[in-house]
């Protein structure tokens, strides 16, 4: 008698991207412990709270989910939603343009604001809960185009007023008699041409003012009116003087009193020649690649006309028309951005390029190639693309080997599919893709939805497996059969994680969930936790005769359904029971194979925890009997 240890933690490996045959782990998680790699079951989902009511087949497309200002940000059917993670009360906070695609976040710097881009339009949310749309209908500056002197910090800046909307403000930045610059105090709105700048002089003032000679200071009646670098003349002034600092009534001027100061005292501005260009905002036009990038304090938005725009510093209200770099080292089309390290990463169709902070001078953009790091590998689908913390994963193309899913090693890809994995990738259109990460007890999962096929992809990043996960549930809108039950892809497509709690958005039916690892359900539906072997031929192609299979893992209340076929998965046997609550859960007369697969399966809501099965076998002989018609096989 012999006897075998079969792993219940089985590899992705099919032969036809299906789950039809060959092996696979379903619903699980793998983790290693004392040099044994145990199956445990996956975390549950808890219902938080229907962001927006639902009854199937009436769905409600998902579109995106974040984090801001430790609130729960989700994006459903082009309407934007704060829930709060304490109540779980829903807000509507604003709607956003039509837009079949994934919505993008990204937090700007002190969390002034949350940029969103649905692939169509950009917005940003205050924190103040206000929505506003990127327009460019305002102005975000003014360049000096004369030379000027004379000018006080008192001049005043005038834009021209809209045909609708608010007319813009801004003050004059004086340096040493120069208007240097506008610093906008309201970028107004409506516009739809620049509007002209003018610059008045300060109003000349004459209050009485009282000195003494010698000294670089008066008292005057009112400073009110009174500037840096305004003029000044009267009694006992001296020639050519001008302010240079107004404390109070105390104005000090830039050279000494040539006498004693008395009466009327004359302040000027006496300012010529300023001259302004006024540059309305210049936000990219869409559609957008996937992504948002927050480097440097600029955010960074692609467009598909293969360009890379960036906000202005600390700004992501202000968009200059020439503030992007092109995406054109080699023939290629841009499918997407993130941020690996210090550097902006681009995704081409064939190609992946590496972007770092040059300090170029505004208005072109401050980042430069490092061409020392591109490589060969490009992206199928921008929405695959997964920004961690310590790289990016994502459905990489090559034209030598492909499509692969990568992860960055560096500045390196590094390949982290199996060849069964690409078959999966191979047969999917890619048209359709949702991707995030999930961190929990030390393992980081890649967790990959091909909606064409049906299929959830899981890698673990630790244990450097792959498996599946799926849902026992009503199918959704985009699968066969809707309105009946099926084991679905794994339903959440988003994630964000609020408060130190992971929450999911699930694909079409406004559902907020909560990844729990002691709640052992899917929001109280089964969750189907099974384990398909590769075929096992014990070593001999002769026939085994099996005896007595015995389940190790963890004592739970229970049932393993425990199954197995003989025929390369074509049928399969009944199912029979095993209960994993016995100190040794059993069967026996486990039939006979010259080849075999089992399935192991547990639906039942308990912390699953399984380390293998061993199953006890004889190999068989063939009767030699010359009367036996036809031979027989014999123990």
């Amino acid at each position: 008698m012999a006897i075998e240890r079969i792993p219940i933690t089985q590899p992705l490996e099919s032969r036809s991207a299906s789950l039809t045959k060959d092996s696979y782990s379903a619903n699980c998680i793998f983790e290693t412990r004392d040099q044994k790699r145990e199956f445990i079951k996956r975390p549950g989902l808890v219902k938080a709270t229907d962001i927006v009511s639902v009854t199937p087949p009436a769905y409600k497309q998902s579109q995106g989910l974040a984090e801001y200002n430790n609130k729960i940000i989700a994006m459903i059917d082009n309407t934007l939603y704060k829930v709060d993670p304490s109540t779980y009360a829903v807000s509507t906070l604003g709607t956003t343009s039509a837009s079949t695609n994934q919505s993008y976040f990204v937090k700007t710097f002190l969390n002034n604001y949350l940029m969103i881009q649905n692939r169509n339009n950009g917005y940003l949310l205050k924190q103040d809960d206000t929505l506003i749309t990127i327009d460019n209908d305002y102005v975000i500056g003014a360049s000096i185009i004369s030379d000027n002197s004379g000018y006080s910090e008192g001049v005043v800046v005038t834009f021209s007023a809209p045909v609708s909307g608010t007319t813009a403000t801004g003050t004059a930045v004086v340096e040493n008699g120069v208007i240097t610059g506008v610093t906008m105090t309201n970028k107004g709105s409506g516009y739809t041409v620049a509007p002209s700048v003018t610059f008045t002089p300060a109003t000349t003032k004459t209050p009485t003012a009282t000195g003494s000679a010698g000294a670089y200071t008066i008292t005057v009646s009112s400073a009110t009116g009174l500037y840096v670098n305004m003029s000044v003349s009267g009694t006992g002034i001296g020639t050519n003087a001008r302010v240079t600092k107004v404390s109070g009534t105390t104005v000090t001027l830039s050279v000494v009193n040539t006498g004693s100061v008395s009466g009327t005292i004359t302040f000027t501005d006496t300012g010529i020649f300023a001259d302004a260009t006024a540059t309305l905002n210049s936000f990219p036009a869409g559609p957008y690649v996937p992504g948002l990038v927050f480097l440097d304090n600029y955010i960074f938005i692609g467009t598909q006309d293969n360009r890379v725009y960036n906000c202005d510093l600390g700004d992501p209200t202000a968009w200059n028309a020439l503030g992007y770099f092109s995406f054109e080292q080699s023939t290629d089309n841009l499918i997407g951005i993130a941020k690996h390290l210090n550097y902006l990463v681009a995704f081409g169709e064939w190609s992946t390029q590496f972007f770092y902070d040059s300090a170029n001078q505004a208005p072109a953009s401050p980042l430069s190639l490092a061409a020392s790091y591109s490589s060969e590998v490009g992206c199928a689908n921008g929405d695959s693309i997964v920004q961690t913390e310590q790289t990016v994963l994502w459905v990489g193309t090559s034209k030598v080997s492909g499509k692969s899913i990568y992860l960055l090693e560096g500045t390196s890809p590094k390949r982290v599919s199996t060849a069964h994995i690409e078959r999966f990738l191979e047969a999917s259109d890619l048209s359709q893709v949702t991707a995030y990460t999930y961190k929990f007890n030390g393992h980081l999962l890649y967790i990959l939805t091909l909606h064409d096929l049906n299929v959830t992809l899981v890698f673990d990043l630790i244990e450097q497996t792959w498996y599946v996960w799926s849902m026992y549930s009503l199918s959704s809108g985009d699968q066969p059969n809707p309105g009946q039950y099926h084991e679905n892809y794994f339903r959440p497509t988003f994630y964000a994680e609020v408060l130190g709690k992971p929450y999911v958005l699930d694909d079409d039916r406004g559902i907020l969930y909560y990844l729990s690892t002691t709640q052992y359900t899917d929001n109280g539906a089964s969750i189907y936790c099974r384990s398909v072997t590769d075929i096992m031929d014990n070593g001999s192609t002769k026939r085994k005769f099996y005896g007595r299979l015995e389940i190790v893992g963890d004592k739970v209340p229970a049932v393993l359904q425990v199954r197995h076929t003989g025929d390369d998965y074509n049928t399969w046997s009944s199912y029979r029971a095993v209960d994993l609550n016995q100190s040794r859960p059993q069967l026996y007369l486990c039939g006979q194979d010259r080849r075999r697969a089992w399935e192991f399966l547990c639906t039942d809501a308990v912390p699953l925890r399984l380390d293998a099965a061993e199953v006890d076998f004889d190999i068989g002989e063939i009767d030699q009997d010359p009367n036996s018609q036809p031979a027989r096989y014999r123990r």
